[in-house]
Parts: C-alpha cells; structure tokens; sequence
C-alpha cells in the first residue's frame, strides 16, 4: 500500500490536502463526472479554484509515488508563474530521484522554469543537454530534440 508509507504521507503533507472520493457510490458521482474520471486510482493536483494543474492515473510505489507528486507539485507552482519554487521542487526530483520513472520530466521542467526565471538561453538549453545525457531515450529528451542541431 502506498499512501501509509512514511515518505509518500510526509511529501502529501507537505505540499496538499488529501481528498479521497468514493467512485463505487452515488455519493462523488458529481466530481467524477467533472473531472471525466475513468479509473483508480485517479491522482489530482488542483488549485483552490478545482482547476487540475496536474495528473495521473495507476498504482505507483511508493519509490515512484513520491517524485511523481513532486513532479506534480512542481508543474502546479510552473501553471501559476512561480518558476522559483517550481524550480526548486523539480530540482528535489532530480536530486533525490534521479533514476525515477519521472526525473526526465523534472530534468525538462527544471530547464523551463530556470529559462522563464532568467530568459537565459544557455539556463534553458544547458540544463536540456544535461536531460539529453541523462535520459537519451525518454521521450521527454525526444520534446526537447529540436534543440539538438542548434549551431
């Protein structure tokens, strides 16, 4: 199970306020309906105004679970143009995740934010070709390739 471990409750704590709905029932038919909800589990980042800033769907463990959220997190705070913390939770991913099925899309989402902080190609590009090394065969290296034949 991965919501009682440690790690995923002290990162959930962090970050959100934890809403379980029951999808077997009546009683959250209207947020499924809303949020076109097919499967379980069913993980959302929203804003305080219900406004999804980041998802996804399926079991992860908990070594998975923990950066996923964080990549999460991080794209909420990019969503509402503040690239100085979304920099930084990216950056945690990278640092305390780096071989998690997420970190090319944190190493992607670091260079973006640090580029929308400086507007400093090299802080964009730079960062691209350390995701480039990294993670040559994520598809997150194949989003950024038209970088690849700059002069």
């Amino acid at each position: 199970m991965t919501y009682p471990t440690r790690a995923v409750a002290d990162a959930i704590n962090e970050y959100l306020i934890p809403v379980q709905v029951n999808t077997q029932d009546d009683s959250g038919a209207a947020l499924v309906e809303r949020y076109r909800q097919v499967w379980t589990p069913d993980i959302r980042i929203l804003d305080n105004d219900g406004y999804e800033m980041y998802r996804w769907n399926g079991y992860l463990p908990p070594f998975e679970y923990v950066p996923q959220l964080l990549a999460g997190v991080g794209q909420a705070y990019l969503r509402k143009h503040d690239e100085p913390k979304a920099a930084s939770v990216f950056e945690r991913v990278i640092r305390e995740y780096p071989t998690s099925a997420v970190a090319p899309e944190a190493e992607y989402y670091y260079a973006v934010s640090k580029y929308k902080q400086s507007h400093k190609p090299e802080d964009l590009m730079g960062n691209w070709d350390r995701l480039r090394r990294d993670h040559p065969e994520s598809i997150w290296r194949v989003r950024q390739s038209f970088s690849e034949n700059r002069s």
